[in-house]
C-alpha cells in the first residue's frame, strides 16, 4: 500500500513539474544568434559573450547557432530551417550572414515566413535599404571603410618610402576590406607595389604560411615594408611568421582589423611588428544590436541601416 501511494505521489509530482516546465517555457523569452563562423574566431566569441550579457539584462536567453563549416551558406541555411520550425519559441534574432550571394534568397524567405524581428550585422546581406525585408535591419561597421582606415594609416606610415612594398593577407569574405585599402594606397602612394593573397580565410596558420611563402620569393636586397591583414587573427599569424629573422622583413610593420585583446596587448608592448588595428568595438556593437532587436520586438520603428564608425588603435 505504501509503495502504491508513493508511486502515485511521484507520478503526480512528475506531471506537475512537467506542467510547470512547459508553462515556464511558454513564458521564457529567447533570441537566437546565427553566426557565419566560430572556430578560432575570437572577435565573434567576444561579440557572442557581450550579446549574451546584454540580452540577459533584458530578461532574454540567448540560443547560439554555429555552422558546421565556417562561411558555408548551406550550413547556415540548415539552421535557418530549424529556426523556422521553432519560430514561436523566439522573440527574434541576430544573423551574421556568410556567402551572402548564395544565402540571400533563404534570408528573405526566413524573414517573410518567420515574421520574427531580425537584426543583421557583420556583413550587409542586401545592397540597398529598400531590399531589406520589412521586419529586418542592419547595424554594424562598413567593411570597406575599415579597409580605407587601414589604407590611410599605411599611406601615412609609408609616405617617405621609395617604391614601398605592401603585402595584403585577406579572405574572400569581406573582400571590400582589401579592395578599398588597395585603392587608398594606390591613390596616396603612386609607386606602391602591392601583393594580395585572399586565400587565408581569417585563419592564423594560413596567414603564417602565406607570409613565409611571400618572403621566400623576395630577393634578399628587397624590403617588405608593411603587411595589412583583414582581421587580427591573421595579423597575429603574420607576426608569428616575422619572428624568423630575415633582412627582407627587418622593418616590416603590420596592421590588422577587429581590435581583439591579444592584438591590442601586443601593440601596447611597442616591441612588435604589429603596430595598429582598426577597431570594431564589440561592446558598443553588442549593445546597439540588442537595443535594436528589443525595439523591433516591441513594434517600434527603427532605421533600416545603421553604420558605426571604426577607429585606429595604435601604440601611444
Amino acid at each position: 500500500m505504501w509503495f502504491a501511494l508513493a508511486t502515485g505521489g511521484v507520478a503526480a509530482f512528475s506531471w506537475g513539474a512537467l506542467s510547470m516546465i512547459r508553462r515556464a517555457r511558454k513564458r521564457s523569452r529567447r533570441a537566437f544568434l546565427l553566426t557565419s563562423a566560430f572556430s578560432q574566431k575570437y572577435y565573434v566569441a567576444d561579440f557572442v559573450q557581450r550579446v549574451q550579457s546584454e540580452l540577459d539584462s533584458e530578461g532574454i536567453d540567448l540560443v547560439l547557432k554555429v555552422p558546421d563549416r565556417d562561411y558555408d551558406a548551406s550550413a547556415q541555411s540548415h539552421h535557418l530551417g530549424r529556426l523556422q520550425d521553432r519560430r514561436r519559441e523566439y522573440v527574434g534574432g541576430i544573423i551574421f550572414a556568410g556567402e551572402v550571394q548564395r544565402l540571400r534568397d533563404d534570408l528573405v524567405a526566413f524573414c517573410r515566413d518567420s515574421r520574427l524581428p531580425v537584426v543583421f550585422t557583420d556583413i550587409e546581406p542586401f545592397d540597398k535599404a529598400a531590399d531589406y525585408p520589412h521586419n529586418s535591419a542592419y547595424i554594424g561597421y562598413d567593411t570597406g571603410e575599415l579597409g580605407e582606415l587601414a589604407g590611410q594609416w599605411l599611406a601615412r606610415r609609408l609616405r617617405e618610402k621609395r617604391r614601398p612594398r605592401v603585402l595584403i593577407i585577406a579572405s574572400s569574405e569581406h573582400s571590400n576590406r582589401q579592395e578599398r585599402c588597395e585603392k587608398i594606397l594606390r591613390k596616396k602612394l603612386s609607386d606602391v607595389m602591392i601583393t594580395t593573397d585572399d586565400r587565408c580565410g581569417f585563419v592564423r596558420s594560413r596567414a603564417y604560411d602565406a607570409v613565409r611563402a611571400h618572403v621566400r620569393q623576395m630577393d634578399s636586397h628587397e624590403c617588405l615594408d608593411a603587411i595589412f591583414c583583414t582581421n587580427d587573427e591573421m595579423a597575429l599569424g603574420a607576426v608569428d611568421a616575422l619572428s624568423r629573422s630575415s633582412p627582407v622583413t627587418r622593418d616590416t610593420v603590420v596592421i590588422g582589423v577587429d581590435g581583439v585583446l591579444e592584438a591590442k596587448a601586443l601593440i601596447d608592448t611597442a616591441d612588435s611588428p604589429l603596430r595598429a588595428t582598426v577597431v570594431q568595438d564589440t561592446h558598443r556593437l553588442a549593445g546597439c544590436v540588442v537595443d535594436l532587436l528589443v525595439k523591433m520586438h516591441r513594434g517600434r520603428t527603427v532605421p533600416t541601416r545603421t553604420i558605426l564608425n571604426g577607429e585606429i588603435y595604435e601604440a601611444s
